[in-house]
């Protein structure tokens, strides 16, 4: 609505602009390709990955196997031998079962008896189940770290997008300050030659007794105070590209803004109450509060009694030769349920209440994040209305400026108006137009802002 204004403000004529220009868009790309920021948020999400991964392997499976060898003997006449030599070895496999809370277990086994030179050979092949029907039922808490883990993964990926957002913001803004810097130079160079032209002006009519010497200091204080103010601002300037060049890793040089202060944005309307409750930075408690309800789950069934089914089968061969042991087998099953429940005060029961007590307080912590952000949200829509407006109006009185230094030239060209006040117009059309490019940076620095605050600015 503003920029049909522009053409009334006062023009600052500068040189075309630098090859070496760069836009915001550009800036923004090359900031989320090579700082380094970005590369820590991407080992992180990787990291987090890693860990899902890691927290599968409980149901990978494990071996195991070991050897032995014995001896006994001596004169005691109840043994039926005089020297017994034992020689065993044993080999097992284990795994839990997913989604069954489940232990699986294979196992073989080998022993060698010498009795006074006479050997004889045991063989065993076995296998035991043993579920879970209460406590851990379903492999839920065997499945804790697992869901966890998952939940870590998808919070991580939306808070190191908030994260990349909220860095992101703080940058462009920057990019928006030197954009602003660099008008700024313009006008404090104006707004010094203006200076200069009122002293030589002032000292002319001194030096003809036409003013008195208070004026002509007043003059010389103004002009060097607008000296102080160009070395400022072109410092400043220096300054601030400096530190946007060090950001993506370019030549200072490099750093000179191309960017229209006065872009209009359309911006996407959302309802604030609505949007924040699926909003990235509430996501976060969700997420804490998925962690707990999960682990909830797990305390609350830790709080049960312990009951497993047990099956086993194996099977028996025995045989003075070693081959002849794996066959002439015996066969036998045994099936059973073992029950075990702690007495007295139980640490789960604590944790479960403590558990509790934590959900509570996050739908608390929740609930104060979305009043904050509806808040912040809808002050942000109220800010670019009222800048949008601002600059609009701005416009008007810099264009009424920019009259006045038509007016008052023109006097001055027909012999009617002095030199002074024309001056005088021009500095004042100066100021007017520092006003509208400083209201004008700070409507693109909010249209920023709230682009982070509905989860806009980063993808």
């Amino acid at each position: 609505m503003f920029k049909r204004f522009i053409v009334l403000v006062f023009i600052i004529v500068s040189v075309n602009a630098n090859a070496n220009s760069i836009t915001l868009n550009e800036f923004s790309a090359k900031l989320v390709e090579t700082h380094p920021f970005f590369v820590q948020l991407s080992l992180s999400e990787k990291t987090s990955l890693l860990d899902q991964k890691a927290s599968l392997t409980y149901s990978d499976w494990s071996i195991k196997a070991g050897a032995s060898e014995s001896f006994s003997g001596g004169e005691d006449t109840s043994t039926v031998y005089n020297n017994l030599y034992t020689t065993s070895y044993e080999v097992s496999a284990g795994r839990k079962i997913e989604n069954s809370g489940a232990n699986l277990n294979l196992k073989h086994s080998l022993t060698r008896n010498d009795k006074d030179s006479a050997a004889s050979h045991s063989n065993v092949f076995s296998i035991d189940y043993v579920r879970p029907l209460l406590q851990n039922k379903d492999g839920i808490n065997d499945r804790l770290a697992v869901d966890i883990a998952s939940l870590d993964l998808i919070a991580k990926k939306v808070s190191l997008e908030e994260q990349a957002e909220s860095f992101l913001a703080s940058k462009l803004s920057k990019f928006v300050d030197l954009a602003l810097k660099q008008e700024i130079v313009k006008i404090d160079k104006i707004q010094l030659d203006l200076s200069k032209q009122q002293l030589d002006l002032t000292e002319v009519k001194y030096k003809n007794s036409l003013t008195d010497k208070s004026n002509l200091i007043q003059d010389k204080d103004l002009y060097v105070k607008a000296k102080q103010q160009s070395l400022q601002s072109r410092k400043e300037l220096i300054i601030e590209r400096r530190e946007l060049a060090s950001l993506i890793g370019a030549q200072e040089s490099d750093m000179i803004v191309d960017m229209d202060l006065y872009e209009e944005h359309t911006i996407m309307l959302v309802d604030p109450a609505t949007f924040v409750k699926d909003s990235r930075s509430i996501q976060k408690f969700d997420f804490d509060k998925a962690r707990l309800q999960r682990q909830l789950q797990t305390f609350e069934n830790k709080a049960m009694p312990s009951v497993n089914l047990n099956l086993g089968l194996s099977s028996l061969g025995v045989d003075d030769k070693y081959f002849g042991s794996f066959g002439n087998r015996d066969y036998s099953w045994n099936i059973g349920v073992d029950i075990s429940y702690p007495l007295g005060v139980r640490k789960e029961l604590i944790d479960v209440e403590r558990t509790e007590i934590s959900i509570a307080t996050i739908n608390a912590q929740k609930r104060e994040a979305e009043i904050n952000d509806e808040y912040q949200i809808n002050y942000l829509l109220a800010q670019i209305d009222l800048l949008s407006e601002l600059v609009t109006l701005y416009l008007e009185q810099g264009a009424l400026a920019n009259e006045k230094v038509i007016e008052e030239q023109t006097k001055y060209s027909e012999a009617r108006g002095q030199k002074s006040l024309v001056i005088a117009a021009q500095k004042n059309a100066n100021l007017a137009n520092l006003t509208n490019v400083q209201a004008a940076a700070t409507y693109q620095k909010i249209i920023i802002d709230y682009k982070a605050a509905i989860d806009q600015l980063f993808n």
